[in-house]
């Protein structure tokens, strides 16, 4: 696949271009953003989209921490708090699923 042109942070980092698509149809279809040690080793971030009245979205909240306390079997679990959270948030600015 073709390289975008920007750095690669760790040796996770998603530069190709395939993989970067891939992973934003992952996260379309789930909800959720998951940052597994792309941008710092030993790192792990799990985001979800805040929208507007509209449906746009205008920010996000996350959640980060390292590998040792964010174990991957604990993802979903944390994703779910997190995309209640932006729901919450999303709710509050008149946006409605």
């Amino acid at each position: 696949g073709q390289a975008c042109q920007c750095f690669a942070f760790t040796p996770k980092t998603l530069i190709e271009r395939d993989a970067l698509v891939a992973d934003l149809d992952r996260i379309r279809a789930r909800g959720y953003s998951f940052d597994d040690e792309e941008k710092n080793p030993g790192m792990r971030c799990i985001a979800a989209p805040i929208r507007d009245l509209y449906g746009e979205t205008i920010a996000g909240i996350s959640v980060s921490g390292p590998n040792s306390r964010m174990v991957a079997d604990r993802v979903d679990d944390i994703a779910t708090h997190v995309m209640a959270a932006a729901a919450s948030v999303s709710a509050a600015l008149g946006y409605k699923a």
